[in-house]
Formats: C-alpha cells, sequence, structure tokens
C-alpha cells in the first residue's frame, strides 16, 4: 500500500507539472499583447517595456518559464494584468463563491440520485418504473447545464416571478463580513436556482450507478437473511441500497473538482461571481496570470481528489487490494 500511494503521489506530481508547463506555453505562445487592454495605442515604447518588465514578460522563454515556476513554488501567483492586484487575492472570494454552488450542488444530486436509482432497481426490469427512471435519466443527462440553467431563469426568475436569477445578491447591497455576505435570506434566495441546476446535472449518473448496485444486490443471499427476520420489504430494499453506494461514494471525490472546473456555464447563465466565470473574463481579457492560477487551481484539486478516491475505495471495499 505504501508503495502503491508513493507511486500515485510521484504521478499525480508528473501531471500538475505537465499541466503547469503546457498552460505556461500556451500562453506564452499567443498572439496577444495584454498591454493592449489597459494603455492606450500611442502609449510610448518605453512605458509599454516598463510593463512587460513587471509582469515578467520580458527575456527569453526559458528564463519566464523559470522565474514562473520559481514564485509558484512560492505560492506567488504574480499580480491580475486587468485589476493590478495580487492573483490570490482576486481568486480566493471567487473559488468560495463556487463552492457556494458546487458542494449543495453535488450532494443534492448525489442524495435524490442514490434515493431514485435505489427505488428504479428495486422495481421490476423491465417495467414501467424502470423504464421511466432510464428515461428521466437519459433526458436530463442530455440536457446542457445552460439550457437546463436557461429554462429555470424564464420559469421560476421570468415568468412566476420567485426567485431571483442574477448575481449571488440584490443589486445595490454591499455586504462585509462573512456573516453578512452568505449568512442571509438575500443570498440564499440567489442561492437556490443554480444549486437546483447543478444538482440536476448530477441526478442521471447518480441514479444510473445505484439502479446498476441495487440490481446486482437483489440476488445476494444476505437479503434473504434479512427476510426471514420478518422485516417489510422497504427494509430490504433499504439494506441492498445501503450496501450499493460504494461507487456512488467513490464517484463523489473526483466529481467535486469536476464540478467545479464545469460549473463555468452554470455560473455564466446566472451571472455567479464564481472562478469559472472568472476564467472565461480572464481569457477575453488576456489576463495571463488569473488564468494560469485558476487552471492551476483545478488540476489539483482533479488530481488530488482521484488520488483521495482510489485510498478511499481501498477502506470501503476490503477486496480491493493495491499492488
Amino acid at each position: 500500500m505504501r508503495v502503491y500511494l508513493a507511486r500515485r503521489i510521484i504521478q499525480s506530481i508528473i501531471v500538475v507539472f505537465v499541466m503547469v508547463t503546457l498552460m505556461f506555453v500556451i500562453f506564452r505562445i499567443i498572439p496577444s499583447d495584454p498591454t493592449a487592454m489597459l494603455v492606450e495605442r500611442g502609449m510610448p515604447e518605453e512605458t509599454r517595456q516598463r510593463l512587460l518588465e513587471q509582469w515578467g514578460l520580458t527575456g527569453p522563454l526559458y528564463v519566464q518559464y523559470v522565474r514562473y515556476l520559481t514564485n509558484l513554488f512560492q505560492g506567488d501567483f504574480g499580480l491580475s494584468f486587468f485589476y493590478s492586484k495580487p492573483v490570490w487575492e482576486i481568486l480566493a472570494p471567487k473559488v468560495l463563491n463556487t463552492l457556494w454552488i458546487a458542494i449543495p450542488g453535488l450532494l443534492l444530486g448525489a442524495t435524490f440520485g442514490s434515493v431514485l436509482g435505489m427505488f428504479v432497481g428495486w422495481s421490476r426490469r423491465g417495467g414501467a418504473i424502470d423504464g421511466l427512471g432510464i428515461l428521466l435519466a437519459t433526458v436530463i443527462r442530455g440536457a446542457p447545464p445552460f439550457v437546463t440553467g436557461i429554462l429555470a431563469l424564464m420559469v421560476f426568475s421570468g415568468f412566476f416571478d420567485l426567485l431571483p436569477g442574477f448575481g449571488m445578491r440584490t443589486p445595490g447591497a454591499n455586504p462585509s463580513g462573512f456573516a453578512a455576505t452568505y449568512l442571509n435570506g438575500d443570498f440564499l434566495q440567489h442561492l437556490i436556482l443554480p444549486v437546483a441546476v447543478v444538482a440536476l446535472t448530477f441526478i442521471p449518473e447518480n441514479l444510473l450507478l445505484m439502479r446498476t448496485g441495487v440490481l446486482e444486490a437483489r440476488g445476494e443471499d444476505y437479503l434473504e437473511m434479512v427476510r426471514a427476520k420478518g422485516v417489510s420489504e422497504f427494509r430490504v430494499m433499504w439494506h441492498a441500497g445501503r450496501n450499493s453506494l460504494l461507487p456512488v461514494i467513490t464517484w463523489l471525490f473526483p466529481s467535486l473538482a469536476e464540478t467545479v472546473a464545469g460549473i463555468v456555464l452554470v455560473e455564466v447563465v446566472f451571472s455567479w461571481p464564481g472562478v469559472g466565470r472568472e476564467l472565461v473574463f480572464s481569457v477575453t481579457r488576456q489576463d495571463m496570470p488569473i488564468a494560469q492560477a485558476g487552471f492551476f487551481l483545478l488540476a489539483v484539486m482533479i488530481v488530488a481528489s482521484n488520488l483521495l478516491a482510489d485510498l478511499v475505495y481501498s477502506y470501503l471495499d476490503p477486496r480491493v487490494v493495491y499492488k
């Protein structure tokens, strides 16, 4: 196990290093001039060179690369071209805003999908409930998040005017502090629609995973022992569902990182000030420090969550042995 863990950690570090290198090269070879976004076209060449030197964009490419890696190992992502502030000062609140819709949406999607999958898997295979469950999962899975997001805006924010549809607070509100920003009714109302769309996105996969697990468990001997105790059929189904949760639990770890990485469409639709939306803006603004830092954080999250999923799987299922 220790050898496997050491090998997986080394592999993860190599993957992150390759991703960092690719991002550095891609953003350097793109034919763009970040100074054109900030100053007038007629600026003196000396002013432009001073800006490029301040941002670390002068000198040979390998010198820039060594400088970038040195700063990265020190936790310094540089200064934003657009905001003229440290990158982490810009991204930290954006990451927190993203997690507010990613984590509840993922957990709700896993919960509802698992419960529905348990009932669908326990029903007669090929019957009406089984067919309806598969159809529901197929339809939802085939709808892109931006489509469901736009429909949610049209119905609940536009037609019925029940919930706010844009941003994370009412225009004009400027709260300060964690409690005033996140722990209030206005924020929670703005949170409902984005979380619901994210949760809906993850229901189909959990439904199908749980359905498959329950179908495999229905013929196990331990369920006959449970029935022999005289418990209700619902309790028997609950035992089958509980023992089929392993694929769902291990799916949660990499899915959290993938949710943060793929939530950009939801953030754009709902104008949610998260890290995904900020990455889109950083690319259009040619703000390389924010784009590189954002992709680096996403890569670390995805690699670390996959590693954690492998380790948790071995503890949840003793039959799994890593060599």
